[in-house]
């Protein structure tokens, strides 16, 4: 029976505790409780796994629940992966390395034989340090402005649940929140088989949501910047995104040349405006499509698109579901039976 693999996850003060727990308790399942439970042959678990931090004494974590490290970044061994939990870390602010005793251990950790994979937010420490400058990545939707202004080199792709160049080594990013699970079964498929994640996936009742996380995204437009004529614009654009031609109109009151007014719109939203407005627009149907039982070409002219097949193609585009799909999946239809 080969060893186990050697894991540390990282447990600081920003830790999420459901992200360290669940992915914690997920492989540590792995070879052994598939076995006691339906199987009944030798367990055989597939990880080796510590919590390491700056301290072994208990903390309360981002959430508030107690963690209490098995050991410390000092006396941490050397080992075959590093695992970095979603954190509890401010969506616009860079994050200031003297307050993150853990950035200089995991830099120096991924300069060796050790793999490096994060879960949501985690993947903020990764770009902080640089690794992931130049490959594409995945976080929580929620740090999309983050990334755009601090790390640029990183090539972001929202849209996925999962991001990895190779299945054997490397970094691996995962997405928002639950997206832990996606990490936890790309780590058991390939550090242990196929059949034992499909075993994972039947004990710990993990749904196949795809691959996609974009059915999941939501349009940050409170991002802060200190431009007050696109302050004034983004205002304008929340009681007005259906009307014919919002740019033009836009440009108009800000009493600008459009070509500046697209350069200090980017700058300050990470958008072009008429990007902007199509997620304006898209956001206002998603609502609509999840509170309402408007049909779908009404609720596309409520926003703006009078072209009904332009409008499901666009929904398409912008969130990896048709209109009808993301009612089924975030309608009150889907809850109704929880009333």
């Amino acid at each position: 029976m080969a060893n186990p693999l050697s894991v540390l996850i990282m447990a600081t003060p920003e830790t999420s505790a459901s992200s360290v727990s669940g992915l914690y308790e997920t492989l540590k399942a792995a070879g052994q409780d598939w076995e006691m439970l339906v199987s009944g042959e030798p367990a055989a678990p597939l990880f080796d796994l510590k919590l390491v931090g700056p301290s072994t004494e208990p903390f309360s974590c981002g959430s508030g629940m107690m963690i209490a490290p098995d050991v410390t970044f000092e006396t941490a061994a050397q080992s075959d992966l590093i695992i970095v939990p979603g954190l509890n870390l401010s969506p616009y602010e860079r994050i200031d390395p003297k307050d993150h005793p853990g950035l200089a251990w995991l830099k120096s950790k991924s300069q060796t034989n050790t793999r490096v994979v994060s879960a949501c937010s985690g993947a903020v420490y990764l770009a902080e340090i640089g690794l992931l400058d130049g490959l594409e990545a995945t976080t929580h939707w929620a740090f999309e402005n983050l990334f755009k202004k601090f790390y640029p080199k990183v090539r972001l792709r929202l849209d996925l649940g999962l991001c990895f160049r190779s299945a054997e080594q490397g970094v691996v990013t995962s997405g928002g929140s639950t997206g832990w699970q996606e990490l936890a079964l790309f780590l058991i498929s390939n550090y242990g088989s196929l059949q034992q994640s499909s075993r994972a996936a039947k004990i710990w009742l993990m749904a196949d949501r795809g691959e996609l996380q974009a059915p999941y995204h939501s349009m940050i437009r409170t991002a802060p910047h200190d431009d007050q004529i696109i302050e004034n614009a983004q205002i304008w654009i929340a009681d007005h995104y259906a009307v014919d031609n919002p740019v033009a109109e836009m440009v108009e009151n800000a009493k600008l040349p459009a070509t500046t007014f697209a350069r200090r719109f980017r700058k300050a939203t990470g958008r072009s405006p008429m990007e902007y407005i199509q997620s304006v627009r898209i956001e206002e149907a998603r609502q609509l499509l999840e509170t309402t039982d408007l049909s779908i070409t009404d609720i596309g002219e409520q926003v703006g698109y009078m072209d009904t097949p332009s409008f499901r193609r666009l929904f398409k585009r912008k969130t990896g579901l048709t209109p009808a799909e993301h009612r089924r999946m975030f309608g009150t239809s889907r809850f109704a039976r929880y009333r």
